[in-house]
């Protein structure tokens, strides 16, 4: 269940007839789940309905407000895919009802009337899930676990614990293994911001690889804490629920078994390395999909690492005029035609590292960009263009998809016609020199459960220092939930 799905519901009107100015008496307030009772604690609830509990008497006008402004919160903690309120008669409020019974009526007053809120609130689906994936894409094999726990304190908190781990069909053995936990919990006064703390660690070895030369090869290791607040925010005109994340990026890299004619690419970086960088990303998602497959809408991402500090060993602190910040973007727009039929995608994608200092200085290997593969550039092999990584790059991705003859409009299987280019250099001044551009046709399927893309490749450019892949490619990915 996406964040996009658990909105529909923000919008309706609270169901309630009569004017606007007419005085109301909040007398009770009960919010109640499709299994008898609300899943959250009792102090993120009173925080939820501050403003109800503080001021019962109210106006129509102000109570469909306030409680419009209920239903966005309850909804900024995840744990609903609906929340329905409505305000009805309280024909239990016996105190109220004793005060306008002593009121003459030809004072002419008009007295509150008693009510009752109901907040139904409609559990997501799969609150606590252990998902396994399996992928076997440009030639890698990879299992993922993932387990999720959510409100696990009562306090629209959420868990994660990732586990994976790459087996290499070339050299025969498990290459790559990573764990990754995150832990989040919504502000009490402020649900839509929440704070977020992240530990992740994994281990590659980068023998094997064809976009490694042989005089590079090495292993490597990473240790990372980042944490910091995320903050959404309901559009109500698309429906979409944006993303920005801010705060503080601390990571040690470790390259170990390097030969003695590493190029100093990479030479430069042997040992342990330490990095702290403020780290920051927005993420914009419009999208309508069938399946996985997107119809409709934009997905927006940017990112910028902004690195404050670098450490070679563990007391060699570098200048600051080594430092960089770096800066990427991810943007691709569809449109459907005739009924959903055809649909047509562009993608754009872009990033740089712009230093403080001198520009000729190199940067981590883990910090550099890389392009190509099935699910970067398709025609070309994973990390295939500019070799071994460089500072900028780009992507420009154009594809028209349809629906196959005698199946249903809603089949998430589609025929993509695609041509795609782009390039990766050192220097942006040699960005735009050249390209590597392929063209071809691709069969997708695409849902939450699996994923297969059948790819036929057309190489159009043959630079030297590019490893095409022409001809057939096949990624699969399959998810047991």
């Amino acid at each position: 269940m996406t964040e996009n799905e658990l909105l529909h519901s923000a919008h309706e009107e609270i169901d309630l007839q009569g004017s606007e100015t007419k005085p109301l008496y909040i007398s009770k307030i009960s919010l109640t789940g499709e299994e008898g009772s609300s899943p959250l604690s009792d102090s993120l609830c009173k925080a939820i309905l501050g403003d109800a509990l503080s001021q019962p008497l109210q106006n129509v006008e102000n109570s469909i407000h306030v409680f419009e402004h209920v239903k966005r919160k309850l909804l900024f903690t995840g744990l609903f895919k609906d929340v329905t309120v409505t305000l009805d008669n309280d024909i239990d409020g016996a105190p109220l009802g004793m005060l306008r019974k002593g009121i003459p009526q030809s004072l002419g007053l008009e007295m509150p009337l008693l009510t009752h809120v109901r907040i139904w609130l409609h559990p997501a689906v799969n609150l606590d899930s252990l998902m396994a994936t399996t992928t076997l894409s440009d030639d890698v094999i990879s299992l993922v676990g993932r387990k999720t726990w959510r409100n696990l304190l009562g306090q629209a908190d959420a868990e994660t614990l990732n586990l994976g781990f790459h087996w290499n069909p070339v050299s025969s053995h498990w290459d790559a293994k990573s764990i990754k936990g995150a832990f989040s919990l919504p502000l009490v006064k402020v649900p839509s911001v929440r704070a977020v703390l992240e530990v992740q660690s994994s281990q590659r070895d980068l023998r094997s690889r064809p976009f490694i030369t042989q005089e590079d090869e090495h292993t490597e290791q990473e240790f990372s804490v980042d944490a910091g607040f995320e903050k959404r925010w309901l559009c109500d005109k698309s429906r979409s629920m944006p993303l920005l994340y801010t705060g503080i990026s601390v990571a040690r890299r470790n390259l170990q078994r390097l030969g003695p004619k590493a190029s100093q690419l990479y030479s430069t970086f042997a040992g342990p390395f330490d990095k702290t960088s403020i780290l920051s990303y927005f993420t914009h998602d419009t999208r309508k999909c069938v399946g996985s497959f997107p119809l409709s809408g934009f997905q927006l991402t940017c990112k910028n690492d902004y690195v404050i500090s670098q450490w070679q060993g563990a007391s060699k602190q570098l200048p600051q005029s080594k430092n960089f910040d770096k800066a990427e973007f991810q943007f691709q727009h569809h449109a459907s035609y005739w009924a959903n039929r055809i649909t047509r995608s562009l993608e754009l994608e872009g990033g740089g590292i712009y230093f403080l200092g001198s520009e000729t200085e190199t940067v981590h290997p883990q910090d550099r960009f890389y392009l190509g593969g099935l699910n970067s550039l398709k025609g070309f092999h994973y990390n295939g263009v500019g070799l071994g990584g460089r500072n900028f790059y780009y992507k420009l991705g154009l594809s028209v998809s349809h629906k196959l003859i005698n199946t249903p409009l809603e089949s998430p299987l589609r025929l993509q016609y695609f041509l795609n280019a782009g390039n990766s250099a050192g220097d942006f001044k040699t960005i735009f020199d050249s390209y590597a551009a392929a063209t071809g046709v691709s069969l997708l399927y695409k849902t939450p459960e699996a994923v297969m893309d059948l790819t036929y490749a057309h190489p159009l450019t043959a630079r030297p220092g590019d490893l095409s892949k022409p001809g057939l490619s096949l990624g699969v990915s399959l998810s047991f939930f």
